[in-house]
């Protein structure tokens, strides 16, 4: 017994106890309560959101929804949406958004770190299984014309708005950006800092500015 006692003593001396313990609370604990917190109050502000069973949340998350948008989390989904969990974040705080009469679905067993979601008119389509790294901003919208610059801050281009669907088991690198009317196909990779503009097939790595197919996945 004293033994332990002495071995306990030592390891909290050399910052090893110590280490875990703040691992432990401050990096998964303390975080994950907030979380809960954060989706409670959400559900809270709008009780038209559905937000699926065993889904966990680390740090609190920022929802914003229209009367007529509607957004759906499915079941055994992870957020992470602070700084300690999403460790290799440069924005931790994860985003969902949805405007006028748009429609976010996120499906089964997902996994978001630091992701930033926002659909405005359309639709945003997230399948089951996949995995979304940190600093990830997927849209449905430019937001602003493309037409000349006096334009720009008065044509918001509603018009030309298009919906992103990822189909599942996919796996979206950190810093990449999903523009409008994008479809990734099932079990494909998307690298990191990607910028992707066209429809990626099944099975495939893509990569670059502009995404292009890399290779194909066995």
């Amino acid at each position: 017994m004293r033994s332990t006692l002495k071995e306990i003593g030592l390891r909290f001396l050399q910052g090893k106890l110590f280490g875990m313990l703040f691992d432990k609370v401050f990096g998964y604990k303390i975080p994950e309560f907030w979380g809960m917190l954060s989706l409670s109050w959400w559900r809270f502000v709008y009780r038209d959101i559905k937000i699926g069973r065993n889904v966990k949340c680390w740090g609190s998350v920022l929802i914003s929804k229209s009367p007529d948008s509607s957004i759906t989390i499915g079941d055994d989904v992870r957020l992470g949406s602070d700084f300690l969990r999403a460790g290799i974040a440069v924005y931790s705080k994860l985003k969902i958004m949805a405007f006028g009469k748009s429609r976010i679905v996120i499906g089964n067993r997902v996994a978001m770190s630091g992701t930033s979601i926002t659909c405005r008119t359309t639709s945003i389509e997230i399948g089951n299984n996949t995995i979304i790294a940190p600093n990830v901003i997927i849209v449905d919208s430019d937001f602003h014309s493309t037409r000349p610059s006096e334009n720009r801050t008065y044509d918001m281009g509603y018009d030309r708005d298009k919906g992103v669907k990822i189909n599942e088991n996919v796996w979206i690198g950190m810093n990449s950006i999903i523009l409008k009317g994008v479809t990734i196909g099932k079990n494909s990779i998307i690298a990191a800092g990607s910028v992707v503009t066209n429809d990626v097939p099944d099975d495939v790595i893509a990569g670059g500015n502009p995404a292009k197919i890399i290779k194909n996945i066995p």
